[in-house]
């Protein structure tokens, strides 16, 4: 009976042995596993993160702020020399350059831009009125303070048929007296290469010397004469706008 108590205990000993083996290798391996693992080796600067999942840090990246200045201006300035390069200038349009105009209408004025321009681009074709575009060919006179009339046969004043005075840098023009219905118009007028757009602002007895219009001072001398006499009688082309 000893004995076979003896025995008992001997085996409740080893399987109490075992059993303390075996928690203790558990409560290793778990410790071991929660222990942070320490690299025994340099860790490269370059890369961030864990196995095959990581960001490298490019050269670019560590270039000095300075560097990476100047590398974005070189691009910068090489990109806008490409598209300086790509940039496709069109070629101004032809114009019809005006001399002068009558700046008190606004009907003249208003014509006169729409004929042409006194500021065109330096670059831009200058052309002449098609003259099939209702252009006439003609004669004309001239006229100044000293010969222009009343109409009573008064000489040496400015009155004329609208009213607005004769002066000598206006850019007007008489027509003949069956005409008056254009008093007030504008006309463009062209000589040689020099054109102009008056107002129509007195009437004369010229038609039956064969004149189509009288021109006051101030277009005379943008044709390039400097005294009445000198102009005499020239041939010009007229359009009444």
């Amino acid at each position: 009976m000893a004995q076979k108590t003896a025995h008992t205990l001997s085996r409740s000993a080893i399987v109490a042995l075992v059993v303390c083996c075996a928690v203790i290798a558990v409560v290793a391996v778990s410790v071991f596993a929660l222990t942070p693992a320490i690299a025994s080796y340099d860790v490269d600067s370059d890369t961030i993160g864990i196995g095959v999942q990581k960001n490298t840090v490019s050269q670019d990246d560590k270039a000095e702020p300075s560097e990476r200045i100047e590398t974005s201006s070189a691009n910068t300035s090489s990109a806008s020399s490409s598209a300086a390069r790509s940039i496709t200038v069109k070629d101004p349009d032809p114009v019809i350059v005006l001399s002068g105009y009558d700046v008190t209408n606004e009907n003249t004025v208003a014509a006169a831009l729409a004929l042409g321009t006194m500021d065109p681009l330096p670059t831009a074709p200058h052309i002449l009125p098609d003259e099939s575009d209702g252009w006439t060919l003609g004669s004309a006179s001239a006229y100044s303070y000293a010969d222009n009339d009343d109409g009573k046969g008064n000489f040496g004043t400015d009155a004329t048929a609208s009213g607005v005075p004769l002066t000598w840098d206006g850019l007007t023009v008489a027509v003949p007296e069956s005409q008056s219905h254009l008093l007030g118009h504008p006309v463009a007028i062209r000589y040689g290469e020099t054109i102009i757009v008056a107002t129509v602002t007195d009437t004369g007895g010229f038609a039956g010397y064969g004149r189509a219009i009288d021109l006051a001072p101030g277009c005379w001398r943008l044709f390039g004469v400097s005294d009445v006499h000198d102009w005499g009688v020239r041939d010009v082309y007229y359009k009444f706008l």
